[in-house]
């Protein structure tokens, strides 16, 4: 009980201190978000063989509405398999805001954006060149993007708002403040538990700390389509059980809700599956090649 206690009380102290830095970051994200949304979408679409670079940049934006934004054109066919992956491998989420919140962080920071831009765009050339995909045209009989508000709201996802008022952008703003602290909570109460229970070693041999293969464990933990994994890659980045190579490999494969929405608007389980495939691909092979480097050096 003790124990149980101790881990309870320091999760709560650890993240009540995040709460506020958490509730601006996320009104200057609403605000943007509704100034952006359409221009963004906008801009994607018109990229044409820029495509990846464009996918790459705006995902780098800390939220997963770009991903959504992807799916959605992949599946009309608007933009290329390549822009696919490089929108998913770049999209940035609350890993970021939570790394941020740390004030010494902000060069780890510049470093996982500027890592992740880099894979999200060397892997997005290199489909569309090895595939020699011509440009999509529009498919006219699937859905415009707006319904993909819809989409969301039927796979359980609160991040996608009408913005039409004030009132939208406030509500908007304590819903994904609440979410995100809650899974922040969970991840250090969790964490706490289990320094205290298995301590530090056993952590660490879990989560693979002294193996090369590390990057294949956060790759994979990456995939799962919601904020909560990149909230505990942040946490286990911060707490030293995972290095700079493994959390770029988890936070590549991260691409939010973007695959729920994928399996859900195109067509073909096989095609889907050979996605997933390829990210995962990307994001552990980037990672591993990360730990080799950092080995050298």
């Amino acid at each position: 009980m003790h124990a149980l206690h101790h881990a309870l009380e320091h999760a709560l102290l650890d993240t009540l201190k995040m709460l506020p830095f958490l509730l601006v970051a996320f009104a200057i994200l609403e605000l943007l978000e509704t100034k952006l949304e359409e221009k963004t979408g906008a801009a994607i679409q018109k990229a044409g063989r820029a495509g990846p670079l464009a996918g790459a940049l705006l995902g780098l934006l800390p939220q997963c509405g770009f991903s959504v934004i992807g799916s959605n054109f992949y599946a009309k066919r608007i933009v290329t398999l390549g822009t696919l992956l490089a929108i998913y491998l770049s999209t940035s989420d609350e890993a970021l805001l939570i790394l941020l919140s740390s004030p010494n962080r902000l060069p780890d920071v510049l470093l996982v954006m500027a890592l992740k831009f880099m894979i999200a765009l060397a892997a997005g050339c290199t489909v569309d060149l090895v595939l020699r995909k011509r440009e999509p045209e529009e498919c006219h009989h699937c859905h415009h993007h707006e319904d993909s508000c819809e989409d969301e709201e039927l796979i359980g996802e609160a991040h996608c708002c009408s913005h039409n008022e004030w009132k939208d952008v406030v509500l908007c703003t304590v819903k994904r403040t609440a979410s995100v602290w809650f899974f922040l909570f969970a991840a250090n109460f969790v964490l706490e538990l289990a320094l205290g229970f298995a301590g530090e070693e056993k952590l660490r041999a879990v989560m693979l700390t002294d193996s090369v293969f590390q990057p294949l464990l956060t790759a994979l933990i990456g995939l799962l389509p919601n904020c909560a994994p990149s909230v505990i890659l942040a946490e286990l980045y911060l707490a030293g059980a995972i290095d700079l190579a493994s959390v770029v490999a988890g936070l590549c494969t991260g691409a939010g809700v973007g695959l729920l929405v994928l399996f859900r608007v195109n067509r073909g389980l096989k095609q889907n599956l050979r996605i997933v495939i390829l990210l995962y691909a990307f994001g552990a092979l980037a990672g591993l090649f990360l730990r080799l480097v950092q080995g050298i050096l």
